[in-house]
């Protein structure tokens, strides 16, 4: 069991905008918004995963900022819907001045926009690597 697990925190406080470092200290995003599952026999929310990402960012922005990074995320993502990029908080491991997970930034659901991105774009630059 983690050092987070059954633990009551204040989200806004002590998760959003922290930074997620991976299993190997690699910096792989920050926390931009949350999912909150209400449990059916009541009592507070309860936090089911981190969602990074443009696609978590923009809805937090709002307005024009917000609408524009929408944007700019649905026309480069390769996927028809594209959402928040999701991580488990079951992967989470310890939550400090930045957010410690259990698994490799290579393996998150966040760096599948980061990779379409150096492939489709910055590797069509001259001069450039992918």
């Amino acid at each position: 069991m983690t050092d987070v697990a059954k633990r009551v925190i204040d989200a806004g406080l002590n998760l959003l905008d922290r930074q997620i470092i991976d299993k190997d200290g690699m910096m792989s995003g920050n926390v931009d918004d949350l999912e909150l599952t209400v449990p059916e026999e009541g009592g507070p929310p309860v936090i089911t995963a981190i969602l990074a990402g443009p696609g978590a960012l923009a809805r937090r922005l709002g307005a024009r900022s917000g609408a524009w990074l929408e944007s700019l995320h649905v026309r480069l993502h390769p996927s028809e819907q594209p959402g928040p990029a999701r991580i488990a908080f079951g992967v989470v491991k310890r939550v400090a001045d930045h957010v410690e997970i259990t698994v490799s930034r290579s393996d998150l659901d966040v760096s599948r926009f980061e990779k379409w991105v150096r492939k489709h774009v910055i590797g069509k630059i001259p001069g450039a690597r992918a």
